[in-house]
């Protein structure tokens, strides 16, 4: 405000007409040239400019344009006053210039791009020559101020065939900006819309201009955010002529040119032609001995430095780009020379010089140190000894640092001053940095050592610490680290062989190491730890993709449980050879041996065929190709001592396999044989055996306690037992005395619970090898399967705790396909299961087919009424998924929608609104009887069967039924007599039918209410379609429509099956319910 009090305000000029921008000349110490430009509501200032040093080298408003902007107010104001008329515009209260409302605004001017226009159109034919070819920008580097303190901008020349001095840089950056029209020379413009430069260098430049214009905007946005005054920023690159170039931008342009030549001025300099060069530039440093000391001189020749940290150097017409090591060593010299040529030091700073400044010099430029020093002082290099030994669990070291023939310890000495008679020069520097080094890895003083305690810095320091020192250092180990204190994994390998017993016997080869410390390696490894601490201290180095083999191989087969022999022999049971096999073959790194036993073991397993197993006669022209494959299957296995599970389609003739395999097995001089049957297939299997094989003795063990008992001893005399898993549960005291040569489970399913009575009973009996057979081995979970080999071979599938956390928990909830490949791995050499469509070609179709019927008016009313009712009872009540009690009662509220779908009058007294799928029913009977097919019709419900039995009646039509109270010998006789034919009709309760019937004189299937599980629904099926069918079989699933049972069936069919992905493809599964699938069930 004082200059502007004083007059220093000279030569203001509005230099447009809308009153936006200002020029002025304030005077200082000099005449600066002020340059302003408002907003266009006159309001605020957008942008202004000084030529003093104040602003050049600060930030905010110098006080020239404070001078300036109170000048242009005034002048604002006067001219207000001077043109207040109905003609002119005057500001309003809030600044705006308006035109009064009772004056007639005077016709418009023509605007800005009018007279643009006009002037284009001109100068084709007047003064002006407008450019519209591609535009050199033509760079000028300027250098000016000292080492440490260097400012770079850059000059330019515009044009095409001639070029013209750029006067103002930011200017014509704006005019690019806004696709103004720029004015080269008097008589010369480029039009800035659609500019094209004329080579990369000129398009580098101008995005370097362009990068610094954003920089810049971001920059002034910032300052208006925090105070007012800053709002007036100043441009920080552009200054009339000049673009400044920071660090990073001069390197831009430096790489930019590259090898092309351009003009460089010097600090005043005139231009030199210079380009960037490779290499470094001639340095060197004179150390002169004197009286008093010394002096030092630094030979650079014209070398000036382009920027503040020296990384770009001139030196004799040519510009090096040095290394920031380079560079940070170089700049304090360059600024100590700056201004003078010689720097003196006394005798102290001269051993100073030689101890702290010669050693990092020495390798950057070249020194010339004057021979005198060599007799004053002595310049040895510094080295030194380490010992290191064990101390506990870490290490201790003793340290020597030694100069010449001195020798100390920098711990506990101090370093004498003289060394025969000459001054000793340390290199302190260097000295520390090793003591540093060493204090990163934990080492500090205790008595005259270095020592750490702990094992992880340890093996840190050994691995890394170690090979960082530098080269003058010279280790020296203990006695104990002669053996190499950190020392690669050994080679591993294991063979397998089979032993007398039977057993796998596997023996690790590993020099110098015994399987108790194998399994500490593997441990520390599953620890995710680098390193293992070995007996004898050393380290071994943990990374290997061989340990991640050998800790899988180790961990899945429970060689980690078990005691070796001799050192490194360890036994397995016979099991384990199909999956060893399978892991040798699929991972390269298991570098495992198998002798020729094992082999031809493995060999037989996979291929069954192969073996020498003998049909019997009797049975050659009966058993079909597949079934033969599974005869010598169950030999195969059974030589061994091994067992596993028959898991064919249902419908194949398991049973007739098991038979020949009997058959064949046949030895008066053996304990007999115990099948294990559901009560439904007791004398079915009686029959069989009678049937195939009549040179078998079978027996039935049934009846009262006591007869069990007496027909149990006399059946040991046979060579077939057959019982019940019922019977079995109740007389294992009896059977757990005896000795059995195999024992089969048929529908093995019904152990798959390892917690019920009949699971526990079979696992208690004593026998050799044993099998399962079942169409599904699982149903819900994977601890069905579990449950199953448990049975078969205790212990190959672990523990059920451990066979959950390692397979069914990661299978199950994150669909972990490494795991299911592992269990895979172990499962599928011990399950065969064919499907009739690949091994029955001449097996007839079968045409599955959804009706969806409608409820009559009142069952739909009843539905809709109970499943209002059920909806608010679970959001009120059954939120609680992880309840059992909340679970049942759950399923208690479905159970009754599905009876009401079935017929409301299954639990409603008098009910009399009919039912849509009995009527239903009632319609697909009679059309199909009428057509001569013959159907099973299978409910869930026996109530249910009642009612169909009744409607059976009203019409007419003759049936046969079957439910869960049905005697053995009974189903045994309703099962001929349906397939002699002379009944069309069969019903029969899913639970008590779905398995153990043979019922191929049907050919269609109605299922009448849908059930949880498929599979299930699949089994009571296949009592149709299955061996000896010879018609096309028709499946018919009744559904009700806006029913609960339309979403069972849609649940059906959207849940993958966990037997797709562990048995084979195709068939459907149905795990237990999920929180979400129960929740769905009860939306609208």
């Amino acid at each position: 405000m004082r200059y502007f009090r004083q007059g220093r305000v000279r030569e203001l000029v509005q230099t447009d007409h809308k009153g936006c921008r200002f020029s002025a000349v304030v005077a200082g110490s000099h005449d600066y040239e002020v340059h302003i430009v408002l907003t266009k509501d006159l309001s605020e200032v957008e942008q202004y400019h000084c030529t003093c040093p104040a602003a050049m080298r600060y930030m905010g408003v110098c006080k020239h344009v404070v001078a300036a902007l109170k000048d242009i107010e005034c002048f604002q104001r006067d001219y207000a006053a001077a043109h207040a008329d109905a003609s002119l515009p005057a500001p309003s209260a809030n600044g705006e210039m308006r035109p009064k409302a009772d004056v007639k605004q005077r016709p418009r001017s023509t605007d800005g791009a009018g007279r643009q226009l006009l002037e284009m159109f001109a100068g084709r034919h007047g003064a002006y020559a407008a450019v519209q070819d591609s535009v050199y920008l033509v760079p000028r580097l300027f250098v000016d101020g000292r080492a440490g303190d260097m400012t770079c901008w850059l000059e330019f020349r515009l044009g095409t065939d001639r070029l013209y001095i750029l006067r103002d840089v930011f200017g014509f950056v704006r005019a690019v900006e806004n696709g103004q029209e720029w004015e080269l020379g008097r008589h010369t413009t480029i039009q800035t819309a659609g500019l094209r430069w004329a080579d990369r260098i000129s398009e580098g430049i101008w995005r370097l201009m362009m990068q610094a214009r954003r920089d810049e905007q971001s920059l002034a946005q910032g300052i208006a955010e925090r105070a007012y005054l800053n709002t007036f920023h100043r441009s920080q690159y552009f200054e009339h002529k000049k673009f400044y170039l920071s660090a990073s931008a001069l390197q831009s342009f430096l790489e930019l040119v590259g090898e092309e030549r351009f003009e460089l001025h010097i600090c005043g300099s005139d231009a030199i032609d210079v380009c960037l060069s490779a290499g470094d530039p001639e340095i060197s440093l004179d150390v002169m001995a004197q009286d008093d000391g010394g002096s030092i001189r630094l030979e650079t020749g014209d070398m000036v430095p382009l920027d503040n940290d020296c990384r770009f150097l001139y030196q004799d017409g040519r510009i090096y780009r040095e290394s920031p090591a380079f560079s940070r060593l170089i700049k304090p010299l360059l600024q100590a020379f700056w201004s003078r040529s010689l720097i003196h030091l006394d005798a102290a700073d001269v051993s100073r010089f030689f101890g702290e400044v010669m050693p990092q010099l020495d390798h950057v430029i070249e020194l010339h140190v004057d021979p005198v020093f060599q007799e004053r002082y002595c310049l040895t290099p510094l080295t030194a000894e380490l010992y290191i030994d064990y101390e506990g669990e870490g290490l201790a070291i003793r340290l020597l640092f030694c100069y010449d023939d001195v020798r100390f310890n920098p711990i506990l000495e101090q370093m004498p001053p003289q060394a025969g008679g000459r001054i000793l020069v340390r290199n302190e520097q260097e000295e520390q940095r090793l003591l540093q080094q060493l204090a990163a890895f934990g080492f500090h003083q205790q008595g005259d050592r270095l020592v750490q305690e702990e094992e992880e810095q340890s093996y840190a320091f050994l691995t890394e610490g170690l090979p960082a020192l530098p080269d003058w250092v010279e280790v020296f180990y203990a006695e104990l680290f002669q053996k190499r204190p950190v020392r690669p994994l050994p080679k591993i390998s294991a063979g397998v062989s089979v032993n007398d017993a039977n057993l796998l016997e596997v023996t690790f080869n590993m020099k110098g190491l015994d399987f108790e410390e194998l399994l500490s390696i593997l441990a520390s490894y599953r620890q995710k730890k680098r390193y293992h601490r070995m007996k004898d201290r050393s380290f071994v180095t943990l990374g290997e993709q061989q340990l991640q083999s050998l800790a899988d191989f180790v961990e899945n087969t429970g060689l980690d449980k078990r005691h070796p022999q001799d050192g490194s022999k360890v036994e397995l049971p016979l099991s384990e050879a199909m999956y060893l096999d399978t892991l040798a073959r699929e991972d390269e790194s298991l570098q495992l041996v198998r002798s020729r036993r094992f082999r031809e073991i493995v060999r037989n397993i996979r291929n069954p065929q192969d073996g020498d197993f003998d049909v019997p006669e009797s049975l050659r022209d009966v058993l079909r190709d597949y079934q033969v494959t599974g005869f010598e299957w169950l030999s195969t296995l059974a030589s061994y001592g091994l067992g596993g599970i028959l898991a064919d389609d249902m419908g194949l003739g398991k049973t007739l396999q098991v038979i020949a395999f009997l058959l064949a097995r046949k030895d008066a001089s053996q304990p007999p044989s115990l099948v294990v049957v559901p009560t439904s297939l007791l004398y079915n299997w009686l029959e069989e055996i009678h049937h195939f094989a009549p040179s078998l003795s079978a027996c039935a063990v049934t009846g009262t306690k006591a007869e069990r008992t007496v027909q149990l001893e006399r059946a040991m005399q046979s060579d077939v037992l057959v019982t019940t898993y019922n019977m079995i549960k109740r007389d294992i005291a009896l059977y757990g005395q005896k000795k059995f040569r195999y024992v089969f489970l048929d529908e093995a399913q019904h152990i798959k619970n390892p917690a019920t009575q009949s699971a526990r009973a079979v696992k208690k009996l004593s026998m050799g090898s044993c099998f399962a057979l079942t169409g599904t081995p699982i149903e819900n979970t994977l601890t069905e399967l579990w449950s199953i080999f448990d049975f078969l071979m205790p212990g190959y599938l672990f523990s059920h705790a451990r066979f959950k956390q390692h397979f069914e928990v990661p299978i199950v909830r994150s669909e972990d396909k490494t795991a299911m490949q592992e269990l895979r791995r172990r499962v599928m050499p011990f399950i065969l299961r064919r499907m009739k469509k690949d091994v029955l070609r001449e097996l007839p179709d079968k045409v599955e087919r959804q009706i969806a019927g409608e409820m009559t008016p009142k069952q739909a009313k009843v539905y809709r009424a109970y499943f209002m009712k059920s909806q608010k009872t679970f959001a009120a009540e059954l939120g609680d998924m992880n309840s059992g009690d909340n679970r049942i009662r759950i399923l208690a509220i479905l159970t009754r929608l599905r009876q009401i779908a079935c017929d409301p009058s299954l639990f409603i007294e008098n009910y009399d609104g009919g039912s849509g799928k009995l009527d239903l029913l009632e319609e697909l009977v009679a059309d199909a009887v009428a057509s001569g097919h013959r159907l099973l019709i299978f409910s869930q419900f026996t109530t249910m069967l009642s009612h169909i039995a009744a409607r059976l009646r009203q019409l007419g039509l003759a049936f046969l039924y079957l439910d869960g109270a049905t005697p053995a010998l009974e189903r045994m006789n309703l099962v001929k007599k349906f397939n002699d034919g002379s009944t069309p009709l069969f019903l029969i309760s899913l639970k008590a039918g779905g398995t153990g019937l043979n019922l191929t004189g049907a050919d269609m299937v109605v299922h009448f209410d849908p059930w949880w599980n498929p599979a299930v629904e699949d089994q009571a099926t296949d009592r149709a379609y299955r061996l000896g069918q010879k018609r096309n079989v028709q499946v018919v699933k009744l559904i009700m429509k806006d029913t609960v049972e339309e979403k069972i069936y849609q649940l059906q069919q959207r849940k993958k099956s966990l037997i797709d992905q562990m048995i084979r493809p195709g068939e459907n599964f149905l795990s237990k319910l999920t929180e979400e699938e129960i929740r769905e069930l009860f939306r609208g």
